[in-house]
Order: structure tokens, then sequence, then C-alpha cells
């Protein structure tokens, strides 16, 4: 999370992949670190118990949300 909002704030379009548990995590860090409701992407948890397909569809249905928040017009 440092290293994303240090990114962010030199100009580098930058996010962070968490799985639910830490959603409240990632808000408390982002406003300690004075970036608060940075944006990060949210998966479900846990991740390694998932079949192939699954990762395939949840890192495809990422990638697509991933691009407008790194790439902003």
């Amino acid at each position: 999370m440092h290293d994303a909002i240090l990114c962010s704030e030199a100009g580098a379009p930058a996010t962070v992949l968490i799985t639910t548990p830490f959603q409240k995590l990632a808000t408390h860090t982002s406003a300690n670190l004075g970036m608060g409701g940075f944006n990060v992407m949210v998966i479900e948890h846990p991740v390694w118990t998932r079949s192939d397909a699954w990762i395939e569809k949840a890192a495809a249905d990422l990638a697509d949300r991933l691009m407008p928040v790194l790439f902003k017009a």
C-alpha cells in the first residue's frame, strides 16, 4: 500500500490488489498515509483454494476494472 501511494504521489498510476478481509486495513492505512480513499482492487478471499478457471475469470474481471483506474484520460 505504501509503495502504491508513493508511486501515485509521484505521478505514476498505481493501485493495490487485496482480498476482502483486508479492506478495512487498506482504508485505515491509506488514511494514515494521507491518501484517504485510495483506490484498491478487491478480490474474494481466499484465492489459493480457487480453481484455475475461477482465477482466470477473476483476473479478467480485475483487468477490466483496473484499466480505467490506471489509465484515466
